[in-house]
């Protein structure tokens, strides 16, 4: 089992088999109640023998009304001020669970267990909880972080391809903008081609590029916006494509919003057209897409215009470098946006 410190204040746990060691990795005598928040999808073998509150899956229902409903179920279950809630789930059950324990009571302690690639080098990771207002993606929430954090990579292997490979997405980000050693390494086969063990330590790569840019910047004033590159574009598209019949997973957003934004880079000079091209075959490699059907850029710039990281209307982006390196705070005309738009157009 691999660890990684988050903030000096609890551990990411990684390995095999840790779904059914719970008890043994974190000291829960200390609570009261146990509660896992999951939903439909997941097979009801995992975590038997504890209290549940079951939701349906999906980013459409990440919704304050879902959350209403978990409160409901907090309340039913008699949860108190030192109930822990489990979410065990991907994404959206990380960022939604986290939500409802960090109000409920004024906030009780959760245990993030991600059974997602994605969530377990993304959301799980870092504090971030919240939900979709309005189709915004993300727009209300708040940090608040875990007791820890355990990934067991077992619950991967019957993830649909798809799915898996989403993940990807967020891990070569994070080559990106701050590991270009760590992007030659994630792109250097097929994301099923790494064995259990590689897969591990690419994790915990990925956990230890987040702990290291969110440790000076735990809320976002400065340094956490690295970890934005690719969400300015990749977000709204996202939200965009909620209202499909197949709407976007976050990684394969992000992976869309990357080469958008690495569009943007190349046109403001920041880098050449070589590595504009490594980072788009990259992606194409792993599987990820690159290219998004937009029927009305209006609504997709309408959407950037919403993006939490604008500060008194005007967007801060985050922009690369070179591969390895990510500047924030950067400022771009609406017209090379446009630009960016046409490069990922199909």
């Amino acid at each position: 089992m691999e660890t990684v410190n988050i903030l000096d204040k609890y551990q990411v746990y990684i390995g095999g088999g840790l779904i059914g060691k719970i008890k043994e990795i974190i000291d829960v005598s200390r609570f009261s109640k146990l509660v896992v928040i999951t939903d439909e999808k997941l097979p009801q073998n995992y975590l038997n023998g504890f209290e549940k509150i079951i939701v349906a899956s999906g980013e459409n229902n990440k919704t304050i009304e879902i959350v209403q409903e978990i409160w409901r179920k907090m309340l039913d279950l008699k949860c108190d001020r030192k109930t822990l809630i489990i979410n065990l789930g991907g994404g959206v059950i990380g960022d939604m669970g986290g939500f409802a324990a960090s109000c409920y009571m004024r906030g009780v302690k959760f245990l993030q267990v991600p059974t997602t690639l994605l969530s377990a080098v993304d959301a799980s990771v870092g504090g971030k909880v919240g939900i979709n207002f309005e189709g915004v993606k993300n727009l209300i929430g708040s940090f608040n972080q875990p007791i820890g954090v355990i990934v067991d990579v077992d619950t991967f292997i019957s993830l649909p391809d798809r799915e898996f490979i989403s993940g990807f997405g967020e891990i070569i980000k994070h080559g990106i903008i701050a590991d270009e050693a760590y992007f030659e390494k994630v792109i250097s086969k097929k994301p099923r081609e790494f064995s259990k063990e590689e897969l591990i330590q690419i994790i915990k790569r990925s956990c230890e590029i987040k702990a290291e840019i969110i440790s000076s910047d735990e809320q976002e004033s400065g340094n956490r916006k690295l970890l934005n590159f690719g969400h300015t574009v990749g977000h709204a598209i996202e939200s965009n494509s909620f209202s499909s019949t197949n709407p976007l997973l976050h990684g394969e957003a992000v992976s869309i919003g990357m080469i958008a934004e690495a569009k943007i880079s190349l046109e403001l000079g920041l880098i050449n057209s070589e590595q504009f091209q490594e980072i788009k075959k990259g992606l194409e490699n792993s599987g990820l897409p690159t290219k998004y059907k937009i029927a009305e850029s209006e609504k997709i710039t309408g959407l950037i215009s919403k993006d939490k990281k604008s500060e008194a209307g005007t967007v801060n982006w985050t922009l690369i470098r070179e591969i390895g390196e990510a500047v924030i705070n950067q400022k771009v005309d609406m017209s090379l946006v446009k630009t960016a738009l046409l490069e990922i157009s199909n």
